[in-house]
């Protein structure tokens, strides 16, 4: 084999390979993240996977996000509804919807695998900045009451998250 043969098998190669995770991405199999931060604390980021979100369709008109906990380092983990989402208006997540026939918590998060902190909807809001067939970005302002003891507290002051959502819809789910 020749020389100029063995560059252009190694490029090809190269090439096959460079893009060999292409079709592996977020925007192809859907999926993205939720950074936060709480209070002064450092930003921390969850990851999203397909079957974390579930964004509207023609049976359903909210959107429902639940993070994993394994997916944070800190333990931490955030679930939210939020009802007829649109863009450009600051929106209140639904705090509590019947779920199997249970009336309970929807939108809640759980800091340091401390217990489900409920959501102080009168003060949270989430405004989604882009909405399409394939992505779907907000800004986070939550506030959540203070679990981290074991139980939760209405004497200490809520715990403040703001962040950001970013989230691809998978291709199958277009």
């Amino acid at each position: 084999m020749t020389f100029c043969k063995k560059i252009a098998l190694g490029a090809v190669a190269l090439m096959l390979g460079a893009c060999g995770d292409i079709n592996s991405s977020w925007e192809v199999k859907g999926g993205g993240y939720i950074k936060y931060k709480l209070g002064d604390e450092d930003s921390h980021t969850i990851e999203l996977a397909r079957e974390d979100v579930h964004v509207p369709n023609i049976n359903r008109h909210y959107i429902q996000i639940q993070t994993r906990l394994d997916e944070s380092k800190r333990g931490d983990q955030i679930s939210l509804m939020i009802n007829n989402p649109k863009i450009g208006t600051k929106l209140t997540p639904v705090s509590r919807a019947s779920l199997n026939g249970r009336f309970q918590p929807v939108s809640w998060m759980r800091e340091q695998f401390s217990p489900e902190a409920p959501l102080v909807p009168d003060s949270s809001t989430i405004k989604f900045d882009e909405r399409s067939d394939s992505l779907w970005s907000a800004d986070l302002d939550l506030y959540f009451k203070d679990c981290r003891s074991g139980s939760c507290s209405d004497s200490l002051p809520p715990l403040h998250l703001t962040g950001r959502l970013r989230y691809w819809v998978a291709e199958d789910d277009r």
